[in-house]
C-alpha cells in the first residue's frame, strides 16, 4: 500500500512539474517542426528539437535547436545563449546576442531533419513507403538479433509486463510524461544540452527493447493458446512481431495498438531497471 501511495505522490509531483513547464509564460518548444519567433514577439525561451529556430523578435533567455540550425535575423534580440546541436548558428548583421553562440556538430543529423521538414524530396510519399518497408524488415532482423544476444533482459521485461501489467502501464505513462519536461529542463543549460542526445538514445532504446519484449510475450501467449507452449524465444518473438506488424496495418486500430504496446514496453523497461536496483525479481 505504501508503494502505491509513494507512486501516486511522485506521479502527482511530476505531473505538476510538467504542468509548470508546459505553462511557463511565453516559452515555446517545438518537436519535429520549425519554430519562428516573429518580429515584435517576445518569449522567454525558444527551443526546437528536430527543427530550425528562426528568431526575428526577442528571446529573453536562451535559443536552442537540437538536430537543427538557428537563424538570427537583423531584428533578433537574445538575452541568453544561442545553441545548435547538429546544425549551425547563423546571425545576420544587426542581430544582438548577450550570451554565447555555441555549435555542437553531429554530422548528417540536421540535414536529415531539414530535408524532410522542408519537403524538398521528389516523390516523397513513395520514398517514405519504401523506407517504411525496409525499416520494418530491418527492425524485425534487429529484434531477433537482440533476442539471440540478450535473451535474459528480454525475458525479464516480458515477465514484468505479464505479472505486473498495471504497474508497468503506470510507469510507462510516467515515463512518457517525463520525456518532454526533462528535455526542456536540459535544454535550458549548456551542460544539460549535451545530455539531450543521451536522453533521446535512452528513450529510443527503451522503446525498442520494450516493444520486442511485448512482442515475445504476445508470441508466447499465442503458442500457448495453440497448445504448443514452451517454444524457443526466437520463434515466440518472430510470431508476436509479425502479428503486431499486421495489426499495425489496420487504420486507427493499428496505430492505437502500437501506441499501447510502446507505452507498456517502455514501462516494462523502467520497472525492470527499478527492480534490478532494488534487488527484486521483475515478476515479483
Amino acid at each position: 500500500m505504501r508503494k502505491w501511495v509513494v507512486f501516486f505522490l511522485l506521479a502527482g509531483l511530476l505531473l505538476g512539474i510538467w504542468g509548470i513547464a508546459a505553462a511557463a509564460p511565453r516559452s515555446l518548444v517545438k518537436f519535429g517542426r520549425n519554430l519562428v519567433i516573429d518580429e515584435g514577439t517576445r518569449v522567454q525561451d525558444a527551443i526546437a528539437i528536430g527543427g530550425q529556430v528562426t528568431v526575428e523578435g526577442e528571446v529573453k533567455r536562451n535559443v536552442v535547436a537540437v538536430a537543427g540550425s538557428v537563424l538570427l535575423t537583423s531584428s533578433a534580440r537574445v538575452g541568453g545563449d544561442v545553441v545548435s546541436v547538429g546544425g549551425v548558428v547563423e546571425a545576420e548583421e544587426g542581430a544582438q546576442v548577450e550570451g554565447n553562440q555555441v555549435e555542437v556538430p553531429l554530422p548528417g543529423l540536421s540535414s536529415s531533419f531539414m530535408g524532410l521538414s522542408q519537403g524538398n524530396w521528389p516523390h516523397l510519399s513513395w520514398i517514405l513507403r519504401l523506407i517504411s518497408i525496409i525499416a520494418s524488415i530491418g527492425f524485425m532482423a534487429l529484434a531477433l538479433l537482440v533476442v539471440l544476444l540478450i535473451p535474459r533482459p528480454i525475458g525479464m521485461i516480458s515477465a514484468a509486463v505479464e505479472h505486473n501489467t498495471w504497474k508497468v502501464a503506470g510507469w510507462g505513462l510516467l515515463g512518457v510524461f517525463l520525456i518532454i519536461p526533462v528535455a526542456v529542463l536540459l535544454a535550458i543549460s549548456i551542460i544539460g544540452i549535451v545530455l539531450i542526445p543521451v536522453e533521446i538514445i535512452f528513450v529510443v532504446c527503451a522503446l525498442l527493447t520494450g516493444y520486442i519484449a511485448v512482442g515475445q510475450l504476445l508470441g508466447k501467449k499465442i503458442t500457448t493458446a495453440l497448445k504448443k507452449p514452451n517454444q524457443p524465444m526466437f520463434w515466440e518473438t518472430l510470431l508476436g512481431l509479425i502479428v503486431l506488424s499486421v495489426t499495425g496495418l489496420v487504420p486507427v486500430l493499428g496505430s492505437l495498438v502500437k501506441l499501447v504496446v510502446g507505452l507498456i514496453g517502455l514501462g516494462g523497461v523502467i520497472f525492470s531497471l527499478l527492480s534490478l536496483r532494488k534487488g527484486m525479481p521483475a515478476e515479483g
